[in-house]
């Protein structure tokens, strides 16, 4: 009999990276002369978050796409550098808590991302702890381009838990996004809505033991 969790998933963003999306409506805005609020609704209308993070886009296809959404001519740099602006930092103790817990149990990754920002948040890890990606730091890192899906929706999490050969009440899964919680929730996961910076307070064995 365990005292923790059969397995736990982590999201990314606000999770383990500490992450700004505005900043990067407001650096396409800089660039494009638009407003933040202009670049945003644009983006939100075009789902150009949902379309590259489940893989309908290729780098450059994405890239010529919010050219085409927001009418200017980007440079590729000036794309990849204003997408990027929403990731910040990645805080040691946030590192040193999975490295501690994957001792423990199996731990996951699940995120709805896209390649530019996984190349760019692999390099802030590796300067933050020199390890060089986060399939290494997690027993697995599943991304929502690589699946072709994009939470909250159930099929993400029931290809997660295909994958891993667990069934959903011996899982715990964390997020902030409430959405991605209440779908997993519903699948029988075992979940925690979090804050930003508070998961390292979280004591799994608080859940009950499991067989």
């Amino acid at each position: 009999m365990s005292d923790y969790p059969a397995a736990v998933i982590f999201d990314f963003g606000h999770v383990i990276i500490n992450i700004d999306v505005p900043k990067t409506y407001k650096t396409f805005a800089q660039i494009c002369g638009k407003s933040a609020q202009k670049v945003e609704k644009l983006f939100q209308e075009n789902q150009i978050f949902r379309r590259y993070e489940i893989g309908l886009y290729s780098d450059d296809e994405f890239r010529e796409a919010v050219r085409q959404i927001l009418g200017y001519p980007f440079s590729d740099a000036e794309v990849d550098m204003a997408w990027n602006a929403l990731l910040l930092d990645i805080p040691l103790e946030r590192i040193d808590f999975l490295l501690k817990l994957r001792s423990k149990v199996p731990i996951f990754l699940l995120s709805n991302t896209n390649t530019l920002h996984i190349q760019a948040a692999e390099k802030i890890l590796k300067e933050t702890c020199g390890i060089s990606s986060l399939q290494s730091l997690f027993t697995h890192a599943f991304f929502s381009y690589d699946l072709g899906l994009w939470k909250p929706d159930p099929t993400i999490y029931t290809a997660v838990l295909d994958q891993i050969g667990l069934p959903p009440e011996k899982v715990l899964f964390l997020d902030d996004n409430a959405d991605n919680v209440a779908s997993a929730r519903h699948l029988g996961i075992l979940t925690e809505h979090i804050l930003p910076l508070e998961y390292t307070m979280l004591d799994v064995t608080s859940y009950p033991p499991l067989t």
